[in-house]
């Protein structure tokens, strides 16, 4: 069950956007878009110091309850992210989720170094799909994702259920149904039919 991290803010939101914001980095936003140059911003930035912006950003209401009911379900949530791999650390950390995906953001004796590694691109999150999924035994086709963005296109093309939850029109193009809601826990009467295979 892969959650794409954009679908935890509040409506509108970009994750990677609102972090980097607060912690007052400049030049290129996106990790889609350079790779040393967009790295080279979070030299010196303290690892304490991004938990303590994550901690403060306006999720979105039902996370880990919709975590928990995944466990119980038969179902294991999994974060998955574009983003740097700290970010999708914290937030698997805090809520309760198996694991995580995201771009690696060398860290040493407490403070980001500017380096990373290769950057996460949508075909890279189908291959991070098809190794989890083999890791729990468990066809890509049997997952399901809910997603928000355009680049969770791909990832939804990769499992059996997709859910566009509160996403354009363009996306939800893209994904198998749709929801809408101010609460995460919205998306789970769409995710019964696969705890239904787990039975």
């Amino acid at each position: 069950m892969f959650f794409s991290v954009d679908c935890i803010l509040v409506r509108g939101s970009s994750l990677s956007r609102l972090v980097e914001e607060r912690l007052g980095l400049s030049g290129a936003s996106s990790v889609h878009e350079t790779q040393a140059t967009d790295a080279a911003r979070w030299a010196g930035i303290p690892e304490n110091a991004l938990h303590t912006q994550l901690a403060g950003l306006p999720l979105i209401p039902g996370i880990a309850e919709t975590a928990q009911w995944c466990w119980s379900s038969g179902l294991v949530p999994i974060i998955s992210s574009l983003t740097w791999a700290p970010i999708g650390a914290h937030l698997a950390e805090r809520f309760g989720f198996h694991s995580y995906s995201g771009r690696c953001l060398d860290a040493r004796n407490g403070r980001f170094t500017g380096r990373a590694g290769c950057p996460c691109t949508p075909a890279g999150q189908v291959e991070f799909v098809e190794r989890r999924a083999d890791d729990l035994d468990v066809a890509p086709r049997g997952c399901a994702a809910v997603g928000a963005c355009p680049t969770d296109g791909p990832l939804f093309g990769s499992v059996g259920l997709s859910i566009a939850f509160n996403a354009p029109s363009e996306v939800s193009a893209l994904a198998t149904t749709s929801v809408e809601g101010d609460d995460l826990r919205a998306v789970i009467p769409a995710l019964q039919p696969l705890t239904a295979s787990r039975v």
